[in-house]
């Protein structure tokens, strides 16, 4: 468990999560509000709905992937490999482990003109459910003073990963994931354009994490404590 206890669920974040400027802020009456897809294909889509309270935007992204969850899980936590899909990232650190399930982390993204560097640091707790489901609840953090030079912190107001195990019809795994996050770049670009660069480069993501999982060495490995969907 100790490469694990080192680099767990940095993602992720995100991820995904903020590679891009973006304006989005969640309340609890969106759950009232359709979802708007914005790109769909046979594998991927992504969305967005409106608040009706401070008019902003929340954006959702799904996939269907072959991957096993330790695999997933894994590949998210290598490090070297994170600017390879995460779009607009430039680097991942680990900062404070708190359980083997638990960490602090940051994620910093290149400069996107003309606004100035982004970087965030997130509170990471994975799960799994008695369905095999695992999920992933992300959270802003303010316990670790870890400042960055020249660099805008993104407000982070919630992300949520659900990975949902399945088996296709050769009995391989796969795996169907649902990335929601809210956030907020703080930045003045007009949130209409925020929003569409938000909605491309979320897709772009998501696109090379598809790509990339299935073949990633991290398909071999397993994760003590995580159980697998078998036939």
């Amino acid at each position: 468990m100790t490469f694990i206890a080192i680099k767990t669920i940095k993602i992720i974040i995100i991820g995904l999560i903020i590679s891009v400027p973006c304006t989005v802020h969640t309340n609890l009456l969106t759950a009232e509000l359709p979802w708007k897809k914005w790109k769909q294909s046979k594998r991927l889509s992504v969305s967005s709905r409106i608040s009706t309270i401070d008019h902003l935007t929340e954006i959702k992204a799904t996939a269907l992937v072959n991957s096993s969850l330790s695999g997933f899980l894994l590949f998210l936590q290598d490090v070297n490999n994170t600017p390879a899909w995460l779009t607009n990232a430039s680097d991942s650190k680990v900062i404070k482990h708190i359980s083997a399930t638990e960490h602090i982390f940051t994620v910093s993204f290149s400069a996107i003109w003309p606004l100035k560097p982004r970087y965030l640091q997130l509170h990471s707790h994975y799960w799994q459910n008695k369905d095999l489901s695992v999920e992933i609840q992300l959270k802003d953090d303010f316990s670790v003073d870890r400042k960055h030079k020249d660099a805008v912190r993104v407000k982070f107001y919630q992300g949520h990963w659900l990975l949902t195990p399945i088996l296709n019809n050769q009995q391989q795994k796969q795996l169907s994931i649902e990335y929601t996050f809210t956030a907020d770049n703080g930045g003045d670009m007009p949130k209409g354009l925020a929003d569409q660069l938000t909605l491309k480069f979320i897709l772009k993501s998501m696109k090379n994490m598809s790509l990339q999982l299935p073949q990633s060495k991290w398909q071999l490995k397993t994760i003590p404590g995580i159980t697998e969907l078998t036939p």
